[in-house]
């Protein structure tokens, strides 16, 4: 039993780092391009930054894609490019 609470409490850190994560991205884009992401239209897949946004918001990132991605790595995101979908 004592296995499987730990099993479940390591678990649990993983998904809330994840969910952080996705919440610091949505910040810096919104910083840097004044559009609002909802951390459940991003994921993060070998280094790569998929996002789910409208054409106009795709627009506005693109613009500012470097400065995003230069961002994400100051804070420790490894993120190498982005994708939209």
């Amino acid at each position: 039993m004592k296995n499987l609470l730990e099993l479940l409490g390591r678990f649990s850190k993983s998904l809330n780092k994840d969910t952080f994560t996705k919440e610091v991205i949505s910040q810096i884009i919104k910083d840097r391009t004044r559009v609002e992401l909802s951390p459940q239209n991003l994921l993060i897949k070998n280094g790569v930054l998929h996002i789910e946004a409208t054409y106009t918001a795709k627009n506005e990132i693109s613009l500012k894609a470097e400065e995003i991605i230069n961002d994400l790595r100051t804070q420790k995101i490894p993120v190498n490019r982005i994708l939209y979908k």
